[in-house]
């Protein structure tokens, strides 16, 4: 049977039975698709950082790279790469996942938040390979970007120590312990550079009030 060809626009009708303009179906249609990508994407990530927590971070990495696959924007698009930079480096992939910051950072928009820790993160990299100088480029940026977050300043004294600038990266060390001191990490690298470097505290005596003041003493410490 042929179909009856007429000039009347279609007519339809909303959840309700109600009819509506198609204008406004269609509307309504693309913001029930636009409502279901959003909690898709949001499942997606919370699946992605359930795997990386019970310690299957490659399949954490298959979901954001799928989520990579699937923007454009380029906000989201860093974040992704923050996202895979950190999943490698809980597999110790440190030059992979500097090689992924970087990516991040090539299409970071201004002012995005990922920035500091995608400089950070990378600056934490760049110095597990050794590659100091860049690293502390990397750590002075995330500073500026946001000061008041501890661990750029850790990252930047284990980037100038690397480059033998003991008294700065000491006075870069007691910043981190003071800006946040619920994590040892920064403590326990200055421990450890001042009991292999005692002439530090002979030649700054700032450096030995502050250390009195926080109670740090040279000793041995484990990576950190």
């Amino acid at each position: 049977m042929a179909t009856r060809i007429t000039s009347e626009p279609p007519s339809f009708r909303d959840p309700d039975g109600r009819p509506v303009f198609a204008e406004a179906f269609e509307a309504g249609l693309r913001k029930r698709v636009a409502t279901c990508e959003a909690a898709l994407e949001d499942a997606i990530w919370e699946l992605a950082w359930f795997l990386s927590l019970v310690g299957r971070p490659a399949e954490a990495m298959a979901c954001v790279t799928h989520l990579l696959a699937g923007t454009a924007d380029p906000e989201k698009q860093a974040d992704g790469f923050l996202a895979l930079g950190q999943l490698l480096e809980q597999q110790e992939r440190y030059a992979e996942a500097a090689e992924v910051y970087a990516r991040g950072l090539a299409i970071l928009p201004q002012g995005a938040p990922a920035g500091y820790l995608l400089h950070n993160n990378r600056g934490y990299c760049l110095n597990d390979l050794g590659r100091h100088a860049e690293a502390e480029a990397h750590c002075r940026t995330a500073i500026a970007l946001n000061p008041i977050r501890h661990n750029a300043h850790k990252n930047l004294g284990l980037a100038l120590a690397g480059q033998g600038r003991f008294v700065e990266a000491a006075h870069c060390l007691v910043e981190a312990d003071r800006r946040y001191p619920a994590d040892p990490r920064a403590r326990r690298h200055l421990a450890e550079l001042l009991a292999g470097n005692p002439e530090i505290l002979e030649t700054d005596p700032v450096l030995v009030a502050a250390c009195r003041d926080r109670g740090i003493r040279p000793g041995p410490a484990g990576r950190a």
